[in-house]
C-alpha cells in the first residue's frame, strides 16, 4: 500500500476563513486517499504563499519522502504546490527526483520534466513579443 502526505495550502494567515478552507481541502484529500487505497502517513497544513518554489514546506515534503515517510502526495490541484508554471516545474523536478508521485481529485498530476523550464521561458518570451 502506498503511503501518502496530504498537502493543504492557503495563501495568508491562519484566519477563520483560511482555516475553513484548509479543513475543506483536508476532508476532500482524506476521502481521496481512501478512494485510491493510500494510507495517510502525514498531513501538512500550510498558511503561506505558493510563489517560492524553495519554501520550507516543499523542502520538508522532499526530505520526508527521501526518508521513506511517504511516496505519494495528494493536493487539491497543482496551484497548491506552486502559483505559476515555472514554480511548478521547479518543484516537479525536485519531487520527481525524490520519487514522489502527486495526485489530485482529477487524477495523477504529470509533473513537468526538467526540460520544461526552457519551454516555459520560450513560451513566456513569445507571449511578450
Amino acid at each position: 500500500m502506498s503511503k501518502c502526505c496530504l498537502y493543504c495550502r492557503v495563501d495568508g494567515a491562519s484566519t477563520e476563513s483560511n482555516r475553513l478552507a484548509i479543513n475543506q481541502q483536508l476532508t476532500a484529500l482524506r476521502s481521496l486517499a481512501g478512494q485510491l487505497g493510500f494510507s495517510i502517513s502525514a498531513e501538512m497544513l500550510q498558511y503561506e504563499s505558493g510563489l517560492d518554489a524553495n519554501r520550507q514546506s516543499i523542502r520538508t515534503l522532499i526530505r520526508d519522502a527521501r526518508h521513506g515517510v511517504y511516496d505519494r502526495v495528494l493536493v487539491m490541484n497543482g496551484d497548491r504546490l506552486a502559483r505559476d508554471a515555472e514554480g511548478l516545474a521547479a518543484i516537479g523536478e525536485k519531487l520527481t527526483a525524490a520519487g514522489i508521485r502527486v495526485y489530485c481529485p482529477d487524477g495523477e498530476i504529470d509533473l513537468a520534466p526538467a526540460y520544461s523550464h526552457g519551454y516555459f521561458r520560450v513560451a513566456t518570451m513569445e507571449q511578450t513579443m
